[in-house]
């Protein structure tokens, strides 16, 4: 299973935001969304504040994904995650980490929930 190094890991983790884009069927990038990112443990969590309708996590579940921040651009598998004590644990570091945005609760309803996925790095082989 591919991982991040832990210098990404550590820096992306403390992001309050990344961007992700999803690639069109000719290659091309769609556009760049901003995302909250969390990470757990030794891993990174993104969900879709509207759920599995959410504009760019349709697209995402569908081809293949790009993060990109300052100064990293990645590609990206999106990993579902259903396992309750994942689901427990990306809920728990979500409201420490913005626990000031009102816009919180938006990535803790049970639809935002249902699209917790791990970033999964794609390294060129």
């Amino acid at each position: 299973m591919a991982s991040w190094p832990s210098g990404e890991l550590d820096r992306i983790g403390r992001l309050k935001e990344i961007e992700i884009s999803s690639e069109r069927s000719n290659g091309e990038l769609r556009r760049w969304t901003p995302i909250w990112v969390v990470r757990a443990g030794d891993e990174l969590y993104v969900r879709s504040g509207g759920g599995a309708e959410g504009g760019w996590y349709r697209y995402a579940v569908r081809s293949p994904v790009h993060i990109r921040t300052a100064g990293v651009e990645q590609r990206v598998r999106l990993e579902l995650q259903t396992d309750p004590s994942v689901q427990s644990e990306v809920d728990r570091v979500y409201r420490k980490k913005y626990r000031f945005s009102p816009f919180r609760r938006f990535l803790l309803s049970a639809a935002a929930q249902s699209t917790t996925s791990r970033l999964v790095p794609e390294w060129p082989e």
